[in-house]
């Protein structure tokens, strides 16, 4: 039996004043390239936003860096498991804020409540709570919670239009969420300067409510859109059933795949109308590179356990 080693997956955020910034990118940037770490890592003055794999005793001590020696306080880490290597590369970037949402706001001195999974079960199931998904339409659209309001949003900047425009009673008791909770801090503090009082947030996001939720007891529905090469999560937190176009980056389904507009790599039906010739054939010779070097790589791994069998 062949063995395929396991990529461990570790998202967390913290909201909290950073005075350097940029001193703690360095640090985790020196960190992660020396220990193999790949994935995304967001540094800004109001606090810091990653998802990284590799070696989970690597990814433990990036988290113990940032605590020993930068002295962050952490919501607990998120772990899942990859078969496959989720990321390709490492990106450690210095942002202005966390999230591109406009407004006369500061997270870092006011937002919403958190709520266990529990309570946040307790409170959704209350038809007088006003549910918000927080996400982008792709990813509502393979999964959420029931009588969600969902913004249909390309992009989490509309999110203020959304609010502006579609939701005026600030008086409802308001309960949002999203994929590990860091766009509900930024979301909730945005409401809470536009009046609403009654604000929570479901804590860690949805999954952290998938690991600690009984199946049973779950009020989920569908799959998680996650932003790495597994595209979705199930219930149980294992890679789901999707696979992602790179040209839309929208998760597509078995039946999308039978579309005569997609083309892996290039185009699906969602995007085929919409993106340029010029960026079909760029997307197109993009994957022809990406099949060589896997051919190249399969090639290479034929010859070495040949040569292995006949040592």
């Amino acid at each position: 039996i062949k063995f395929m080693p396991k990529h461990h997956v570790v998202t967390f955020y913290q909201i909290e004043k950073i005075l350097d910034h940029e001193k703690l990118s360095r640090d985790v940037k020196r960190f992660a390239t020396k220990n193999s770490l790949l994935g995304t890592f967001f540094s800004t003055p109001q606090g810091i936003n990653t998802t990284m794999s590799g070696d989970k005793q690597a990814l433990e001590g990036l988290i113990e860096l940032l605590i020993n020696v930068h002295k962050l306080n952490f919501l607990n880490p998120k772990w899942s498991i990859a078969q496959n290597k989720p990321f390709k590369r490492l990106r450690v970037r210095l942002k202005p804020r966390l999230l591109p949402l406009e407004g006369d706001f500061d997270p870092v001195l006011r937002r919403g409540h958190h709520l266990e999974a529990r309570e946040w079960n307790i409170l959704i199931s209350d038809p007088e709570t006003l549910i918000i998904d927080v996400r982008n339409d792709y990813e509502t659209d393979i999964g959420t919670f029931k009588n969600s309001k969902i913004p249909k949003m390309k992009d989490f900047t509309e999110f203020s239009e959304f609010i502006n425009k579609e939701i005026t009673k600030n008086n409802k008791t308001v309960a949002m969420f999203c994929t590990g909770g860091i766009r509900c801090e930024i979301a909730s503090s945005f409401m809470m300067s536009k009046g609403f009082k009654d604000v929570y947030q479901l804590k860690g996001g949805i999954l952290n409510y998938l690991e600690t939720v009984d199946p049973g007891e779950s009020l989920w529905e569908g799959e998680c859109f996650v932003f790495d090469e597994r595209v979705s999560l199930d219930k149980a937190l294992n890679q789901g059933k999707y696979v992602q176009c790179f040209g839309c980056r929208r998760p597509l389904s078995e039946e999308d795949l039978k579309s005569k507009n997609y083309l892996k790599g290039v185009s699906c039906s969602y995007c085929y109308e919409v993106s340029s010739d010029s960026d079909k054939e760029r997307f197109a010779q993009r994957q022809k590179q990406i099949d060589l070097a896997e051919a190249r790589g399969h090639e290479h791994m034929g010859a070495a356990a040949k040569q292995k069998n006949e040592t």
